[in-house]
């Protein structure tokens, strides 16, 4: 299938005709039965604690929903390239999260032990009703992650627990169930076909909900604004031209700048698939379709797309690499990733990146003079090391201002409030 085909089909992929929305409509709201919320929930997953508080919201606006709670376990290794880098992030994002909310998380969790996680595990095994379920589990996960071994304890007796033999095979086969059903991980809504991440899509569900004819799409979550402290130092984004997300991270960026530049460092490094990292299937797939939904809410044009691993990738880091300062490199990035993700700009042709740089304001010769120079690749390394053992993260886009640091899209709004214009 050539390029442009294949970007036909997906943008076909990511905007469903008539019959399709048709078919979402059935599944949200189906005939004869009340509309249900699948729940995939991981007891040592931070999200997936914030997430509960949020689901007891809404179950309380709206006790006519079903419920389907599963516990799983945590990602498999080929969704999950870095767990270790994953916990420890998940437990400072959702620190600052709850610290931003009317939501509650320890400000400073620690890990919990291997034993906690069987024993919690095993009290929500136990077979209960699913809204029993969720009680249960918002006081296990208070209990946990505040440390409090004797809480635990005693919520352990007064449950009651499945077998102990029993635990690692049922959830191995929740996990098989997921799989299938399409994801790779907890902290997981799914409503009508689609997937909702944590409490940060929890609006996109309450939008479902409301299409479906439950609720208005009222807010769950109290958010506080940002304080607005202009910094000195630069914004620093890790960025890859394969990432979705950090499409929309650029755009908003690149819309910023518009309004007056501000002191920004682009760091660029290469997918996680051409760093040896892991994505299957079912992980790409969501990715694009949550990037879908999130770029049509923020009036970012998506989904004529053109795969840029490999060398559509080094091109443009052989580009972005050789700009000489922040607007220029930034200006190339938005261009390029709006080729890319919205144009089907193949840009492993010379024809798709030339269209990216005209663009961007450059004329083939800058295009021709970076092509032939090698040095992005230590560029690129760099960053990714910096990423990882400076930032402790691994994926993209990430986000540093001074001190603080935050992974995803999703916090950029956060930084955005800091940032000194020059």
């Amino acid at each position: 299938m050539n390029a442009a085909l294949r970007a036909r089909v997906l943008g076909a992929y990511l905007s469903p005709g008539p019959l399709r929305r048709g078919v979402t409509r059935l599944r949200r709201r189906p005939p004869f039965r009340r509309p249900t919320l699948e729940v995939f929930h991981q007891v040592d997953d931070p999200h997936s604690t914030l997430l509960l508080q949020g689901l007891e919201r809404l179950l309380a606006r709206h006790p006519e929903l079903g419920l389907r709670f599963t516990v799983v376990p945590a990602p498999a290794a080929d969704a999950d390239p870095e767990p270790a880098l994953r916990r420890s992030w998940a437990r400072s994002d959702a620190s600052a999260l709850a610290a931003a909310s009317d939501l509650s998380f320890p400000a400073e969790a620690t890990p919990p032990s291997d034993d906690r996680v069987r024993r919690a595990n095993a009290v929500l095994l136990r077979e209960r009703p699913a809204t029993n379920q969720l009680q249960a589990a918002l006081r296990v996960g208070d209990a946990m992650w505040r440390g409090d071994a004797a809480a635990l304890a005693a919520l352990t007796k007064e449950l009651g627990t499945a077998q102990g033999q029993d635990v690692r095979p049922v959830l191995e086969a929740h996990y098989r169930t997921l799989r299938q059903r399409g994801h790779y991980q907890g902290g997981m809504v799914r409503f009508g076909g689609e997937w909702f991440w944590g409490v940060d899509r929890l609006p996109f569900l309450l939008r479902a909900l409301a299409d479906a004819g439950v609720g208005d799409a009222a807010p769950l979550v109290t958010w506080r604004a940002p304080a607005a402290a202009p910094r000195a130092e630069p914004l620093e984004v890790f960025f890859s031209f394969r990432s979705p997300y950090s499409y929309l991270a650029i755009a908003r960026l690149w819309a910023r700048w518009a309004e007056g530049a501000f002191q920004l460092r682009l760091r660029p490094v290469l997918p996680m698939v051409m760093r040896g990292l892991p994505v299957p299937r079912a992980k790409r797939l969501y990715i694009v379709r949550d990037a879908k939904r999130l770029a049509d809410a923020q009036g970012v044009p998506f989904g004529r797309l053109v795969d840029p691993l490999g060398a559509g990738v080094e091109r443009c880091l052989a580009v972005v690499c050789a700009l000489p300062d922040a607007g220029s490199k930034l200006r190339f990035a938005a261009a390029a990733f709006e080729g890319i993700w919205s144009r089907a700009r193949d840009v492993a042709t010379d024809r798709g990146l030339l269209a990216v740089a005209e663009a961007a304001g450059l004329d083939e010769g800058v295009v021709r003079a970076a092509l032939g120079d090698e040095s992005w690749r230590g560029e690129a390394e760099t960053n990714r090391v910096a990423l990882k053992e400076e930032l402790g993260l691994w994926g993209v886009p990430s986000l540093r201002l001074g001190r603080r640091t935050a992974w995803g899209q999703d916090r950029l709004d956060t930084f955005l409030t800091q940032l000194r214009t020059l």
